[in-house]
């Protein structure tokens, strides 16, 4: 449970901070820098990936949170907002908010045996 951290000025000398408000802001810190800590992955293609295949990626995020970056062979990949890639080259499989482990191209392009997929993720996510 989050609390408000409160700092006190008295009578125009330095702040004031207490003992339970300085452990609530090391606190606060650590999960802010948890958070934004970016974790990198890879995944090599090992069969073809057929236009508008699923594929499992070696660890998990928080779909709709602008939180991973994929790049397919040093080319950064952009999400796309429905499956035909109007707007991007893959879609990121689940619920806004829910953790997840798959992605899936959209269905006007593959992935080949040997492509490299570089995985950015911004945060600390659990599947379970």
């Amino acid at each position: 449970m989050e609390e408000d951290v409160y700092i006190e000025f008295k009578n125009g000398q330095a702040p004031y901070i207490s003992d339970i408000n300085l452990k609530q802001m090391q606190k606060l810190i650590k999960s802010d820098i948890k958070e934004k800590q970016a974790f990198k992955y890879i995944l090599e293609i090992t069969e073809d990936k057929t236009a508008g295949q699923e594929i499992t990626l070696p660890c998990y995020y928080k779909v709709g949170e602008e939180v991973l970056d994929v790049y397919l062979n040093g080319e950064r990949l952009i999400r796309s907002t429905d499956e035909s890639g109007t707007d991007g080259h893959y879609c990121e499989i689940g619920d806004t908010g829910s953790i997840s482990n798959k992605i899936k191209t959209t269905t006007d392009w593959n992935l080949e045996t040997g492509d490299v997929l570089d995985l950015v993720v911004r945060g600390e996510y659990n599947g379970t």
